[in-house]
């Protein structure tokens, strides 16, 4: 997977450090900051360009064309969407944004980025809970352990019940998104067009076979 980061900040490192653990992950930075640039360098066999991510000529040197993925990490919210827009000329396939708050998030959405990332919202939950004695767990422990949290679509499951899914073994799935909701289905719980799968998966591998048992052509 050739992945784009535009931003070389603590996410995008903990990231890059994350995709060289497995094979044939190839890692760009883009970053405006000639000093992190440097450290980054130093740190990652990673193509490493000094630049402005909203600069299209910028993004062609990265050859972000040819990109599997591109995530924009910088610390503005506008910039980071821009980027996203850029990516989404490019015809990137998947594109990942942060923003500090959900100020720009309808707009993001409306350019099709696939996800939106915010920090300081799920810092601020992460407190909530604890100040009321409720304990949340870390997932970042879930990924380095190796297992993955992936969102589905129900593809051909729709009108199905959960308990008749036929799903590779390694997966389970451990709630279901309507719209603004989440619930947590038992075995006779029935999907609907519009519902998505939140599903733990031991290896990534699985995701291929998964994607196929529920019907999904992408």
């Amino acid at each position: 997977m050739r992945v784009v980061i535009a931003g070389a900040g603590s996410i995008g490192r903990e990231l890059a450090n994350d995709l060289i653990k497995e094979k044939d992950n190839e890692i760009v930075f883009i970053e405006t900051d000639e000093k992190k640039c440097d450290r980054v360098s130093e740190d990652f066999d990673a193509l490493v360009i000094n630049g402005d991510a909203t600069n299209p000529d910028i993004l062609k040197k990265a050859q972000l064309g040819d990109a599997d993925a591109l995530i924009a990490l910088t610390d503005s919210d506008p910039l980071n969407t821009v980027i996203a827009m850029l990516g989404h000329r490019f015809e990137v396939e998947r594109i990942i944004v942060k923003l500090n708050d959900l100020s720009l998030r309808s707009a993001c959405e409306e350019i099709g980025v696939d996800k939106i990332i915010t920090p300081k919202v799920s810092a601020a939950a992460e407190i909530y809970t604890t100040l009321f004695g409720l304990e949340q767990e870390d997932l970042s422990l879930v990924v380095k352990g190796g297992l993955r949290l992936v969102t589905l679509g129900v593809g051909s499951a729709t009108e199905k019940h959960i308990g008749d899914l036929d799903l590779p073994k390694g997966t389970h799935i451990i709630a279901v998104k309507q719209e603004d909701n989440v619930r947590l289905p038992d075995k006779d719980f029935k999907l609907s067009e519009e519902d998505e799968l939140l599903i733990l998966i031991e290896k990534r591998e699985l995701l291929d076979e998964l994607k196929k048992r529920l019907g999904r052509k992408e």
